[in-house]
């Protein structure tokens, strides 16, 4: 191929057909999810035993797990910021180091206080790593295939939070709450070496910001063996969506985000989150206690979250498919079914078996419905935007994500039935339903204003001079 030769890289991607580089990509941020969800839900799984321990109240722990969760909405922002400045993979990098290093350091936690600063230090890094990976990946695969691809990487998420409910009903009684968090500080420092290694920069990010044209070229001659592209090549994005690249300043990129059809989707996507994090945190912080309370073995109450969680990994893995099959509109249904389902936990009275059973139910609606919407976020957003985007979503979701385990650890300080609990946690998913259904329909309306606009174009070009 000529140097100078102009390369469409979305078309490249587009095209593409199964090759090492994406697998690889696919691969360790699936891994990387594992660690952040197992992280995410590590203090849910310990508290039990603190709570014995240190001989404190069930209702001081929301503080620690909304702290958490602020601390999650912040490293969002930053991080998903960082993203579009300075690349995904350093920014990837960056964030496990963050929640792997102060995860580590809970070990030596001595009181309240300490946990609390730890698990928001611990949270920026969390909610950092998702927006970061969720943007690689959706960078590297073709449109088709993004919400199944997105929804494989959080199968790794829902399934770190799966592995946290087994380390607990096996470790924890033998070798103390501390085990959990030793687990959730190794294992991420260990994963952020290997990315620096073996992480590709994204290849987007790389043209958009005309950087290191020799990487961009190795790269796509990677992706297609016979393209033979050469640094001195014109790279160019082609994905129809040019807003958004032409501001690098904070408040510019913000501003992005409402700008044309944006104006409507990104409330819509900010509400939908907002009420979906309500309901799934307060599932996963308060689950293992409240199973607890309602006169389960602490055994089954760690079970009961893994179920949970891996209910989610499948929901999760039938809404990416859903989303790339129907679009938007057709995860409409499954917040609808959540509601009934997280209401009747509280109010049937489960043996054991029926309520693991239940949990992996409920999971599988409430996980696969906010999966649906990760799966969905980024493809709404230009290359030049989507980290920042999928970051300013996720963090935004942090305001359920916070007040759905505060309110709860309220209630519960105010002896509220746990039934009661229960059927509050059941209304947000329907605000979300909401939300869903009138992104599919404005989708469904900008799609067919795109074909009716370029059906006459067509004519014109075959209409003979």
């Amino acid at each position: 191929m000529s140097a100078s030769a102009i390369i469409d890289v979305s078309a490249v991607i587009e095209r593409q057909r199964r090759n090492g580089l994406v697998l690889t990509v696919m691969m360790l941020s699936t891994a990387m999810m594992f660690l952040d969800g197992y992280d995410l839900h590590a203090m849910a799984f310990a508290a039990p035993a603190i709570i014995c321990n240190w001989g404190i109240d069930k209702g001081s722990l929301g503080i620690v797990f909304s702290a958490g969760v602020f601390g999650i909405l912040v490293g969002g922002l930053v991080f998903g910021y960082l993203g579009d400045r300075i690349g995904r993979r350093p920014s990837i990098v960056a964030a496990t180091i963050t929640f792997g290093g102060f995860s580590l350091l809970t070990v030596w936690a001595g009181d309240l206080p300490a946990l609390i600063a730890l698990r928001f230090l611990a949270g920026l890094g969390i909610g950092g790593l998702a927006p970061l990976c969720y943007s690689l990946n959706l960078e590297y695969v073709p449109a088709k295939y993004r919400g199944t691809v997105v929804a494989i990487i959080m199968l790794g998420y829902v399934a770190g939070g799966s592995a946290g409910g087994v380390i607990a009903a096996w470790l924890v009684p033998h070798l103390g709450w501390q085990i959990v968090f030793w687990i959730g500080g190794v294992l991420p420092l260990a994963a952020a070496a290997l990315c620096f290694f073996t992480l590709p920069e994204s290849i987007k990010f790389l043209v958009v910001h005309g950087r290191r044209p020799d990487e961009v070229a190795r790269i796509l001659n990677r992706i297609e063996r016979d393209l033979g592209a050469q640094p001195r090549a014109r790279f160019i994005i082609d994905e129809g969506q040019q807003s958004g690249q032409s501001g690098r300043g904070l408040s510019s990129k913000l501003a992005a985000l409402f700008d044309g059809q944006l104006a409507l989707i990104t409330p819509l996507l900010w509400l939908a989150y907002i009420a979906s994090s309500m309901t799934m945190f307060f599932l996963g912080s308060w689950t293992p206690i409240l199973a607890e309370a309602s006169g389960h073995t602490p055994a089954q109450a760690a079970f009961a979250l893994s179920m949970f969680s891996l209910g989610g990994a499948i929901g999760a893995l039938i809404a990416g498919w859903m989303l790339d099959k129907f679009g938007v509109l057709a995860i409409a249904i499954v917040p609808m079914i959540a509601s009934p389902l997280v209401a009747s936990v509280g109010l049937a009275g489960f043996s054991d078996g029926a309520f693991l059973g239940a949990m992996a139910c409920v999971g599988f609606f409430v996980i696969g419905g906010h999966q649906g919407l990760n799966s969905a976020v980024g493809q709404f957003y230009p290359s030049a935007n989507r980290s920042t985007a999928v970051g300013w979503a996720l963090s935004v979701a942090k305001i359920g994500s916070i007040t759905g385990p505060l309110i709860a650890g309220l209630l519960l300080a105010r002896h509220l039935p746990v039934s009661n609990l229960f059927l509050l946690a059941a209304l947000p998913p329907l605000v979300m339903a909401g939300c869903v259904l009138a992104l599919g329909l404005s989708q469904r309306r900008h799609a067919a204003a795109v074909s009716s606009e370029a059906s006459p174009a067509k004519m014109d070009q075959a209409a003979p001079a």
